[in-house]
């Protein structure tokens, strides 16, 4: 039964997973494409900027200020917005449609439940992640670019891992309230201020308390320059690991509705 879940709840994200995925895919072979022309005239623009609003702009990572902008803004927020939507109708939405009781009634715990909700959320976002990367790949191998290898690895690595993070933030929320808008709303908020916090606290010289956002440990430590790094995934996999414990004890105990 808990496969069939599976199956049933991959099957339901397939459409957006699929679209998500091949638009971003789609940006970043553009992006990449154009960045070339740009690059110039771009470091001209940027070359007496602060170090700190260098990285704000993305202008100081390789290939330059288009895949800065992409890494550190386009497909990070669509790939959160993405994860703290599916994240929250993933058990909420079940009790807003009054499809629960079906559910329950089924020869499966509350807890296999909610784990195949989890296991589909990560393989969407694997989906999603996997083909922004080929998107990218494929555009550095027809126009070339200051990527390399390892670094666009380590960068989509980063980006999935903040995705699961707030997808994890969202589901215990909507685990807990059984209110799908109730979750999009507060996750949604959290994630808007965690990425505010860490965009502007260092201009602010307040780089310290930036360390508290999310968004700190998956960009960070420049990880298309850097590469992995495990101390910072770590962080983000505590935190979801955390959220996702929050989602199972409040699930289990909550009068579920519908």
């Amino acid at each position: 039964m808990s496969s069939e879940l599976l199956t049933h709840e991959l099957r339901h994200r397939r459409n957006g997973t699929v679209v998500l995925g091949l638009t971003l895919a789609g940006y970043a072979f553009f992006a990449v494409a154009i960045s070339g022309s740009l690059r110039q005239t771009v470091d001209n623009l940027t070359k007496n900027m602060p170090q700190g609003l260098k990285a704000f702009v993305g202008s100081n990572v390789p290939g330059g200020y288009i895949v800065g902008e992409t890494f550190t803004l386009i497909a990070p927020i669509a790939l959160v917005a993405y994860a703290v939507i599916a994240g929250s109708s993933a058990v909420a939405g079940e009790e807003r449609d009054r499809t629960m009781s079906m559910l329950c009634a089924q020869p499966v715990t509350r807890t296999r439940i909610l784990s195949a909700k989890a296991s589909a959320l990560t393989l969407s976002l694997l989906a999603v992640t996997a083909l922004f990367w080929a998107g990218m790949a494929l555009a550095d191998l027809a126009y070339g670019s200051q990527l390399t290898a390892r670094g666009l690895a380590a960068g989509v690595t980063h980006l999935l891992f903040l995705g699961l993070a707030f997808a994890a933030i969202a589901l215990a929320i909507g685990a807990a309230t059984g209110r799908p808008e109730i979750a999009s709303s507060a996750a949604g908020g959290i994630a808007v201020a965690a990425y505010l916090s860490n965009a502007m606290l260092p201009l602010a010289g307040m780089g310290r308390w930036a360390e508290l956002s999310p968004w700190y440990y998956a960009l960070s430590s420049d990880p298309l320059r850097n590469g992995l790094d495990l101390a910072h995934l770590g962080v983000l996999t505590g935190l979801g690991a955390l959220a996702v414990v929050v989602a199972v004890i409040t699930f289990r105990r909550r009068d579920l509705k519908g």
